[in-house]
């Protein structure tokens, strides 16, 4: 219990202070040097690795990750999420507007030029479609976590449709993801308070994660591209939940 104390307290507040130099260095390169999308990547890239190195996630890769700009869709356990998909082109992230007025965390996702979205306003999820379209067409990849918010799973909630039909009018590409840590208490639902939930979570010498990178696929059938996607993530994450059950119960042994 100490050790978890400890470790606790030494990666929440380095977490936010590394945050906020990154933070403003994105401010700091806007100034001097514009908006760059290329380096704004590479500097999201390496604020990603060290987010590993200091919270003790270790990530077990299986698959690639496309070369092209792609639709990454993932389905969504955790706020740790968004740091599984270190995509190998510049990328825009579809996030809750919600989360835009977070301290650090939300300003840095600004700069990177996050598409906020409140599912609650017709105009903002109309708009957001015409924005999400736009960066595509731009050459940017969008990640996207179409349940829309966590769960424990190891089962998946429906997908949102409306990403897969700007993909099939569009002709853009999707690449399915699928996410499973180690300890499923990792996933942050119900009404769960952030703060506590994150010190008990960040606490563990290690937080262990599978992550499945599928097929990128295409079509002009939206409907069709759901359900590929959907079915071919449940069934991925399923086999990597019992990876997981597998390995903790031969640890009990």
């Amino acid at each position: 219990m100490i050790a978890r104390f400890i470790r606790s307290s030494i990666r929440i507040p380095g977490f936010l202070m590394m945050s906020l130099v990154y933070v403003l260095l994105l401010i700091g390169i806007r100034i001097l040097f514009g908006i760059n999308r290329n380096r704004n990547h590479r500097l999201l890239l390496h604020y990603i690795r060290n987010v590993y190195r200091l919270m003790g996630i270790r990530v077990f890769t299986k698959g690639e990750l496309p070369d092209e700009p792609s639709i990454l869709m993932g389905n969504h356990r955790s706020y740790v999420d968004a740091v599984m998909v270190p995509a190998k082109q510049p990328v825009v992230f579809v996030g809750r507007s919600e989360s835009k007025s977070w301290p650090i965390i939300g300003w840095g996702a600004t700069l990177l030029e996050t598409i906020w979205v409140n599912r609650k306003d017709q105009a903002s999820r109309k708009q957001t479609r015409e924005n999400v379209k736009q960066r595509l067409r731009d050459g940017f990849g969008i990640v996207i976590f179409p349940e829309g918010t966590t769960h424990i799973g190891p089962d998946l909630l429906e997908y949102r449709p409306s990403m897969f039909y700007i993909s099939a009018e569009g002709g853009f590409p999707i690449t399915p993801i699928a996410i499973e840590y180690k300890d499923p208490n990792i996933a942050w639902v119900g009404q769960s308070k952030f703060v506590p939930h994150a010190w008990k979570q960040f606490g563990a010498r290690y937080i262990d994660v599978k992550v499945s990178y599928g097929e990128t696929v295409r079509g002009t059938d939206g409907a069709e591209l759901l359900q590929k996607a959907h079915a071919w993530t449940s069934k991925e994450v399923l086999a990597l939940r019992k990876e997981w059950d597998d390995i903790l119960e031969a640890e009990k042994a």
